[in-house]
């Protein structure tokens, strides 16, 4: 085929839009293709055209990603990407993913992000899936915690308005100890606070939360939405927990416990949180919160091997020599030594006897902690060479908190 692959032109955005509409599944009216375009970084943009018309789409977002033990590193978040059915099987994902690829390593950004549409896709490029998330329900009758929040300070029910100034700065503080989170931009918050209708999944439109300290500093929040029912005469809503972030468990919990105390409302449904959600503990009935669905969230590529590597922090001072294969990216195939600790970490190619063999995918799953390499070696995933270096890398990746997306993209 004749085809160009370059980034698109403000002129060319509604037809880059089309492509999303035809691949996702939506149609947008102008003020939501405005929304898409204040969050688009059109240098990062990749439309694939033939002759003059574009049948494949690509994007990515730049982000700081936080890591165990609280580093963070540059990554690209990679989105938008489509290609047109009249047009598949043509080689067109794969030209892009390469493409995409050269400019991340270009920008000097060692790794790559993107949440799947479809997990077959990505694999074969060299993405892992590295975190979780879980949807937790939690029935608000006969639910208790064992003990109150020991938080001192109270909560204030503020408006859109108020919440606005408040609320990004008590994320950013929050993402910081939170391993597999990405920063947020101003466009993503103003496109947020929106609140437009067809997003509330026929909720409310949102309420906000704060928790301030007894200095009345801002140090916690919850978004949240009201879906009313009754049965037979008796209130059964749902409230939706949209966000929900606290800077110490103790915050979180009082948030949570306004929740489950809300009025009405018969079920606290809190999607996309993390796996190792605390709350379970904070009740007295553990089974109260239940896991309606778990599913992979954040996917990870690692392209700069030493430089991702080293920019983590490890659960154990130990070294392991890791032999990776890259078929889509083969110059990255080797051995490279790892030397890690909760203190600091280096990385760099080695000529030693591999400790354990593994394809760069399952390194990006692995990565951030989420899956622990003993477990991707009894799936056939990762070869043990050295005996116990299995274990040993498992705590060496290890991650408490475990990873969690807070911001899908």
């Amino acid at each position: 085929m004749d085809i160009e692959l370059r980034p698109v032109t403000d002129d060319e955005f509604r037809e880059y839009v089309r492509g999303l509409e035809l691949g996702f599944g939506f149609q947008a009216d102008p003020e939501n293709v405005d929304d898409i375009r204040s969050t688009t970084e059109f240098d990062r943009t990749i439309g694939v055209f033939e002759r003059g018309t574009m049948v494949a789409t690509a994007g990515a977002y730049s982000f700081e990603l936080t890591l165990p033990g609280g580093t963070t590193a540059p990554a690209a978040g990679v989105t938008a990407v489509t290609v047109r059915g009249t047009h598949r099987r043509r080689g067109l994902l794969t030209a892009m993913m390469d493409h995409q690829l050269d400019d991340v390593a270009d920008r000097g950004e060692p790794m790559a992000l993107l949440t799947a549409s479809e997990g077959s896709i990505y694999q074969r490029f060299g993405y892992g899936p590295a975190s979780f998330e879980c949807r937790w329900s939690i029935p608000t009758e006969g639910t208790s915690l064992r003990q109150p929040s020991a938080a001192p300070g109270s909560l204030r029910v503020v408006s859109r308005a108020e919440a606005v100034p408040i609320l990004p700065a008590i994320y950013e503080r929050c993402r910081r100890a939170i391993p597999g989170a990405v920063t947020r931009s101003e466009a993503w918050w103003t496109r947020w606070f929106k609140d437009p209708e067809w997003a509330r999944d026929g909720g409310s439109g949102r309420f906000y939360v704060l928790h301030e300290s007894v200095e009345g500093t801002p140090d916690g929040f919850l978004a949240y939405r009201q879906k009313r029912s009754w049965q037979h005469g008796n209130p059964a809503g749902t409230l939706v927990v949209d966000q929900l972030y606290g800077e110490d468990p103790e915050v979180e919990a009082a948030l949570w416990q306004y929740a489950i105390d809300h009025d009405l409302m018969h079920t606290v449904l809190a999607p996309e949180r993390p796996v190792d959600e605390s709350i379970r503990w904070r009740l007295a009935d553990v089974r109260r919160l239940q896991c309606e669905q778990m599913v992979e969230a954040l996917w990870v590529r690692p392209l700069d091997i030493p430089a991702t590597l080293a920019a983590r922090r490890y659960g154990a001072a130990d070294g392991l020599v890791l032999e990776l294969r890259d078929t889509f990216r083969p110059a990255n195939a080797g051995r490279y030594l790892l030397d890690g600790s909760p203190e600091g970490a280096e990385a760099a190619r080695t000529d030693r006897a591999a400790d354990l063999t593994l394809d760069v995918a399952d390194l990006g799953s692995i990565y951030l902690g989420g899956v622990a390499p003993s477990t991707l070696a009894r799936a056939g995933r990762i070869d043990e060479h050295t005996p116990g270096a299995l274990r040993r890398a498992d705590h060496l990746f290890s991650s408490s908190p475990l990873p969690w997306l807070t911001t899908h993209f």
